[in-house]
């Protein structure tokens, strides 16, 4: 589970508040959302106790119509091996070179960066008037080509290393999705 940017147009992008959804993208039916409003803290943790007291009085039922001994051992994902596009925040001190040293760091790396966005802080955001100034912070905004979560860690933690930055920088994937969802 992971905070994601998805396209505006997906079917999962519609889902707001306290709802829950799933996308599932299969082989045999394609891609599914399946949708449900959510739960809240109380009903689930009443829901994790409940099966704590049935596995402690021996109430043991199968998951999915499954028997637990027939189901295929479940393999753990290496940390920093999802490949994918990523959205990177950062707040830059607007000094010459600064930008040439984070785009050194991406590609030292091999991140490709598909684009970089500048923006000066608005003069209604409050602390706006002394971020103003020249050489203080301004937010970049860099979209990057698919890459390895790992590679785009090991460049963000460079980049902060290297002083270039005001704060630590934000990461979010970026999900496709599967080819067919739509609205």
């Amino acid at each position: 589970m992971h905070p994601a940017m998805v396209p505006e147009e997906s079917a999962i992008a519609e889902v707001w508040g306290a709802t829950n959804a799933v996308a599932i993208d299969s082989d045999f039916c394609g891609s599914l959302l399946l949708i449900g409003p959510g739960a809240g803290g109380r009903a689930t943790a009443s829901s994790v106790a409940s099966d704590i007291l049935d596995i402690a009085r021996g109430i043991v039922t199968t998951p999915l119509l499954t028997r637990t001994g027939s189901l295929k051992p479940y393999v753990k994902s290496k940390l920093g091996a999802h490949h994918g596009a990523y959205y990177v925040r950062l707040l830059v001190h607007d000094q010459p070179g600064a930008m040439a040293a984070i785009a050194k760091r991406m590609a030292d790396q091999d991140v490709s960066l598909e684009s970089i966005v500048q923006r000066r802080p608005r003069a209604t955001q409050p602390g706006a008037a002394t971020r103003h100034r020249a050489g203080g912070p301004a937010v970049v905004v860099l979209i990057t080509h698919e890459t390895t979560e790992a590679a785009i860690r090991k460049a963000v933690d460079a980049i902060e290393q290297d002083g270039k930055v005001a704060e630590r920088p934000q990461v979010i994937r970026i999900e496709k999705l599967g080819e067919g969802e739509g609205p």
